[in-house]
């Protein structure tokens, strides 16, 4: 029977009914406890100053076991918080505790204090980067997961795509509240704390379920999931076999991370704070990513040498048969057409350069450049660039074809079955949503992962390099390998390629993010030719359209996302635009959350450099961390120690510096030559 209890009020005895499961590895067989648990905390400031520190006033701790929900235990102080889990584990007969935290990474500081003092620091962390922690054990067999990087959401959405029983009960907790730990709750604060971790462990126990996962076993990331779903279907058509033969040497691989480069986003330089009043329409790709993954062809050949100096036109006349990676070096480079709004050359790419003038991060012109490309990217520089010399050295090739049937299988099955799923089941649709998705994630994870270690006497976090070259030949050993890094590569390649061929199908390109244009005046005719052929190229590896009742789903295809009466955009991830459908603003800018839009008071007009989006309405916050040398009682009786201020943070709008093209080389170049 489920309760919801104060820590000290609980029986802790009715606990014994939680069985263990067992788990064979190296250091002989454990056993966990089969309990889904997660704990959460929930703090205040001192006073109304910002940069003070802070203290829990609440935490809760939900149990469930087979599918039932046993208790949610709740209490004010981070030392009741530690007795409470005491009293939990001598109730427990395994080895091992996993209790996930929402969002690890902010609780952690609070308590981590409290809980070096009861079983010292931890015997293992994993850290994504610094302060962000996804697991910690220590030495009692207390096992901390952070379920935010499983999940990929937040907890209010989590529980609603996974239709658990109790949701998240949004708004009702001030947190602009002082409180103290003396304070007693009110029931919707009773509520609030209760349905907080609640919802989590249901959330867990049904990904699990759906997953078919123990506890100890659950991926520690979105990507982990599909990662190992892919794996074991890999694993009969010997897939690390093959991964060991394509697998580049260290050297090439080293080539291809400078290869590497994210989604295409841009404005166009010419518009940049100007309202544009005539129709834009946004054309979006139906799941970008996956479908280059099955229509496009892929270095699967050991990368060999090629010559030691080439042209550009040597190495693209060769291109659709291999894929290439090369050092460009150019001399004098210049846009062709003084009008182009999207160039693809990448200034931060660039390894050496003199003289560079840039577009908000892309070159209009230098004196010299040195870059690593692929094939692909060289294609798209060759069309907009001139130059006076040109050169292509330290060349490697790989022949390139399909990748393998039973990877590119399983993408499609994942597209059919988020196709078939979508308003039919919902859990199953989110999960194939995120697997999809995750497709092309497993294939760009580095080879090789730096150590970032929390020094937790000194309370830093210190990262050690771990590029060797003897690092990397571990990294091919491993048996857990099974995707080659150069696949993720070739397919930004090929997505920012689809990008720049959409992006010429309107009169003008005014903005690109990845995979997404927004234009003005698109030939409709022409949209619906480029489709056909993303049809066609599906047809020709054995794959198709997905037909669900009336409907039809494409991989590729583009397809119109929305229609703007009336367009503004500051630079990359920095756009307002009015929306022809519901006549309402909207804004997309890094750093501000999507609610900011309230702070332009409906008029786009306001969207301009030295706008101020203020932290009140938008609710962006920022974080200051702050250290206590040991655990001490404030003033008002609260337990305190590290702590995280979390305090409103404005965000002032700015645009990018636009060069005047007819001034560009009136700047004195000097050039410097390489010989090569």
């Amino acid at each position: 029977m489920y309760s919801f209890e104060k820590w000290d009020q609980y029986d802790y005895s009715q606990l014994h009914i939680v069985k263990t499961i067992k788990r064979v590895s190296k250091k002989g067989t454990e056993a966990y406890n089969n309990a889904v648990m997660m704990l959460d905390t929930e703090t205040s400031k001192k006073s109304k100053k910002d940069g003070e520190a802070n203290h829990i006033v609440a935490f809760t701790i939900s149990i469930r076991y087979k599918h039932e929900n046993l208790c949610t235990l709740y209490g004010h102080k981070s030392s009741e918080l530690i007795e409470c889990l005491n009293r939990i584990f001598k109730a427990f007969s395994g080895d091992h505790t996993i209790i996930y935290v929402h969002n690890l990474s902010y609780d952690w500081v609070f308590i981590r204090k409290y809980l070096f003092e009861a079983y010292g620091t931890p015997t293992k962390q994993l850290n994504t980067k610094s302060h962000y922690p996804i697991r910690i054990e220590f030495n009692n067999g207390l096992i901390l997961r952070d379920s935010l990087i499983l999940s990929q959401k937040s907890l209010d959405k989590w529980a609603k795509d996974m239709q658990v029983e109790h949701l998240k009960a949004s708004g009702k907790w001030d947190y602009d509240k002082i409180r103290s730990q003396s304070d007693e709750f009110t029931a919707d604060e009773l509520e609030y704390i209760e349905h907080d971790t609640l919802a989590g462990v249901e959330c867990i126990d049904a990904m699990a379920e759906q997953l078919h996962h123990r506890l100890y076993a659950m991926p520690y990331t979105a990507t982990g999931i599909v990662r190992e779903e892919a794996r074991k279907i890999g694993k009969a058509y010997h897939a690390h076999d093959e991964f060991q033969k394509i697998t580049p040497d260290f050297n090439v691989y080293l080539m291809l991370e400078q290869c590497f480069h994210g989604g295409f986003t841009h404005a166009n330089r010419y518009m940049i704070n100007e309202l544009i009043t005539d129709p834009v329409r946004c054309y979006d790709f139906k799941s970008s990513y996956p479908y280059v993954m099955l229509t496009e062809k892929y270095p699967m050949r050991r990368f060999k040498p090629y010559k030691k100096l080439c042209t550009i036109e040597d190495l693209l006349k060769q291109s659709d048969k291999y894929g290439f990676s090369t050092k460009l070096i150019m001399v004098k480079p210049r846009l062709k057409d003084e009008f182009n709004p999207m160039p693809v050359l990448q200034y931060s790419k660039l390894i050496r350069s003199i003289n560079t003038i840039n577009d908000n991060g892309r070159v209009l012109c230098a004196g010299y450049v040195e870059i690593y490309v692929t094939e692909v990217t060289l294609k798209l520089i060759a069309e907009q660039y001139t130059y006076e010399k040109a050169v292509c050295i330290e060349n490697y090739y790989s022949k390139k074809e399909y990748l393998p049937r039973w990877f590119t299988d399983y993408i499609f099955k994942l597209f059919t079955d988020k196709c078939e799923l979508d308003g039919v089941d919902p859990l199953n649709y989110m999960l194939s949503k995120a697997k999809l998705n995750s497709c092309y994630g497993m294939c760009v994870q580095k080879a090789i992962q730096d150590d970032i270690e929390e020094l937790y006497h000194v309370n830093e976090y210190q990262t050690t390099s771990n590029y060797t070259e003897e690092n990397y030949e571990k990294y091919r050993a491993s048996r857990a390998r099974f995707l080659p890094f150069q696949w993720g590569v070739w397919v930004t390649e090929y997505a920012m390629n689809n990008l720049h061929t959409l992006g010429a199908l309107c009169d003008t390109w005014v903005y690109s993010d990845t995979d997404s244009v927004f234009g003005i005046g698109f030939n409709d005719t022409a949209i619906e030719s480029y489709n056909e052929v993303c049809r066609k190229k599906l047809t020709d590896n054995g794959y198709g359209s997905v037909e669900v009742g009336d409907k039809v789903f494409t991989l590729g295809v583009a397809e119109l996302d929305k229609e703007c009466i009336e367009f503004k955009t500051l630079g990359a991830k920095r756009y307002a635009y009015r929306s022809a459908k519901d006549h309402e603003l909207h804004i997309t800018v890094a750093g501000v959350p999507k609610k900011g839009v309230n702070c332009l008071k409906n008029d786009i007009n306001n969207f301009q450099k030295g706008f101020l989006f203020d932290g009140i309405t938008t609710g962006k916050k920022q974080h200051t961390y702050i250290y206590a040398d040991e655990p001490y009682i404030d003033d008002q009786g609260n337990e305190t120690a590290d702590s995280v201020d979390l305090s409103a943070c404005d965000y002032l709008l700015d645009d990018i510096e636009r060069e005047d093209w007819l001034t560009l080389f009136e700047k004195e170049i000097s050039i410097q030559v390489y010989e090569v």
